[in-house]
């Protein structure tokens, strides 16, 4: 998924909607306290459905269709996940 000008978005730009994913999915509403540092099943105690349906909805919004190895091969944070995501995007 390119920006608007069609270039590959930044990391930064990554991680600010997957957190605005996460907090859709959750209906966390500490949105400001969360950073690419967060993980969400350890520091938000977010359960497995909701960690199901967050994976889903950062694959669809960035329409990519990473394997689960890959999922389960991240450390959970949402830096992480930023980098999976942009992974996919430059294949």
């Amino acid at each position: 998924m390119r920006n608007d000008n069609g270039d590959m978005p930044s990391k930064d730009q990554v991680i600010e909607t997957v957190l605005d994913i996460l907090v859709r999915i959750t209906g966390l509403d500490e949105r400001e306290q969360l950073s690419g540092a967060t993980n969400p099943a350890k520091d938000l105690h977010v359960d497995t459905d909701d960690l199901s349906v967050f994976i889903a909805e950062v694959e669809r919004h960035f329409h990519i269709d990473a394997p689960q190895v890959e999922w389960f091969g991240i450390d959970g944070t949402i830096e992480s996940v930023s980098s999976l995501v942009l992974r996919h995007l430059s294949k």
